[in-house]
């Protein structure tokens, strides 16, 4: 048999979980090792995080890695807030780094390569185009920065021309919301899109004795803190002091210090936190892609107590173990309702069981992998 390689561009280091974008891209490598791939990886350090000498000389998950020192020039800055300001795709890729990727893609014979995020698509440009191309969008960008931007005159047009462009210089697109495909492929008639959510594996619990009520994880984006200030300024007054909430992540910068809430600002397994909470919010107020917490939730069986947000990307918006409110009194109910009813919290637990098993288990996802990279 004939050996699989794939030179994957990634600019995080992926092993600090500190949000579900890591956590996807870890399950994507983890796939690509169970299919006996040979990977090389290119990321950057000092982009969002660092890689350190622990992380690199792990391998667990890549054969090779190439780490470049994030160091765009003055001139490309001038010209990435130049591009911001006309509303244009923003290029984030610098010259060391666009040499790096051609001088490993000329190095071996790779079957595929894959880059991540559409800020980075010029990178394919280095490269032959015998070589298979996958383009992970993680987001609909335009939608992202129209709903962060602040400006009234925001160019959605511009922006949106600029991702279409980017996603169709590449064979494959793997996109983690079939909402977002619907609107993208349309544009992209040469591109074919494969709809990769989230996968984890199946951790489901039945039983008492749980240490928290509720709990929240996520990292400190501004759609997480908008909804950690939505839910301690409206719904958390509205709770009995008898519940018991733990909050996990960066978002504990914006929770203050309450009687019964427990900050862990991080955890690096969050496996047993998961066991010992009884259900999980998402009071989520935008945002785009997946949420992987919703989907984590139901990989351990948990009711989720969500905005209509958080189940965007989501397949189906009902009868899949979520409670949705998008009022300060509705989710306060749904809380309440799951942690004293317990018919209505099983129900609901067996419905977070079974959506995930139809839609979200690893080897469901795997399935959609293997129609692009085991064909």
């Amino acid at each position: 048999m004939n050996e699989k390689r794939i030179l994957i561009f990634y600019p995080h280091n992926f092993y600090e979980m500190s949000d579900g974008t890591h956590r996807r891209f870890y399950n994507l490598l983890s796939y690509f090792k169970e299919r006996d791939f040979k990977i090389d990886l290119l990321s950057i350090n000092g982009f969002t995080n660092n890689w350190t000498g622990e992380y690199i000389n792990r391998r667990d998950l890549f054969d090779c890695i190439t780490v470049c020192n994030w160091s765009p020039s003055i001139k490309e800055q001038f010209k990435r807030a130049l591009n911001i300001k006309r509303g244009c795709l923003q290029d984030f890729s610098f010259p060391s780094l666009r040499k790096k990727f051609r001088r490993l893609a000329e190095s071996k014979q790779y079957s595929f390569v894959l880059v991540s995020y559409v800020y980075w698509a010029s990178l394919l440009d280095e490269i032959e185009s015998n070589i298979t191309s996958i383009i992970d969008l993680h987001d609909f960008i335009t939608l992202n920065n129209f709903l962060l931007s602040e400006s009234n005159d925001f160019r959605l047009g511009r922006m949106f021309e600029d991702e279409i462009r980017a996603i169709s210089k590449f064979d494959y697109a793997l996109s983690i919301s079939e909402e977002e495909t619907l609107i993208l492929r349309p544009f992209c008639p040469r591109t074919k899109f494969i709809n990769v959510p989230v996968s984890f594996p199946e951790k489901f619990q039945n039983g008492n004795g749980y240490m928290f009520d509720i709990l929240f994880v996520g990292s400190g984006n501004t759609f997480n803190r908008e909804g950690i200030k939505w839910f301690m300024d409206g719904v958390y007054p509205m709770l009995p002091v008898s519940v018991r909430i733990a909050v996990v992540g960066k978002m504990c910068e914006y929770v203050g210090n309450k009687e019964n809430i427990t900050l862990i600002p991080y955890a690096n397994d969050l496996d047993e936190i998961y066991k010992k909470s009884k259900i999980i919010c998402c009071p989520l107020k935008g945002g785009t892609g997946l949420k992987v917490k919703v989907v984590e939730a139901m990989s351990y069986g948990k009711p989720v107590v969500t905005t209509s947000w958080g189940l965007t990307g989501i397949i189906q918006k009902s009868n899949n173990g979520c409670l949705l409110a998008d009022t300060e009194k509705g989710f306060s109910e749904a809380i309440l309702l799951l942690l004293n009813d317990r018919n209505e919290y099983r129900k609901n637990q067996s419905r977070a069981q079974d959506f995930f098993c139809q839609y979200y288990s690893t080897s469901i996802v795997y399935k959609e992998l293997d129609t692009v990279f085991m064909g």
